[in-house]
């Protein structure tokens, strides 16, 4: 399991914002994971948009990247609350938003290999 802490800058330019660059590297430092989270999700639209707030959140290109290029088994996120889609998947990776569970007042719970 790989953590990678922060988000993505924006013009806020809250202090753990980093640039795509440093995400690449963070990402890049985990090698091959079977999960790795992050608070961001991976820059796909309908995991972005908030449908409460009406508005797109900053998603990371460099965790899309990562997602395609290792291929672990999930890929865990938030930050955005109410997504058009919690969950998907991207080739092997499945994709859960582990924040949506307000949504629907369920949580999601990680099941590792056998």
């Amino acid at each position: 399991m790989g953590i990678v802490g922060g988000g993505v800058q924006t013009p806020l330019a809250i202090p753990s914002e980093v640039g795509e660059e440093q995400w690449r590297t963070k990402l890049d430092g985990l090698g091959a994971v079977d999960v790795v989270g992050t608070h961001m999700p991976p820059r796909i639209p309908w995991y972005c948009y908030d449908v409460v707030a009406e508005k797109f959140e900053p998603g990371s290109a460099a965790l899309l990247g990562y997602i395609v290029e290792r291929e672990p088994r999930h890929a865990l996120f938030g930050h955005v609350h109410r997504p058009l889609v919690g969950r998907g998947v991207i080739g092997r990776t499945e994709l859960v938003n582990v924040g949506h569970f307000r949504a629907d007042g369920g949580g999601w719970t990680y099941e590792g290999p056998d």
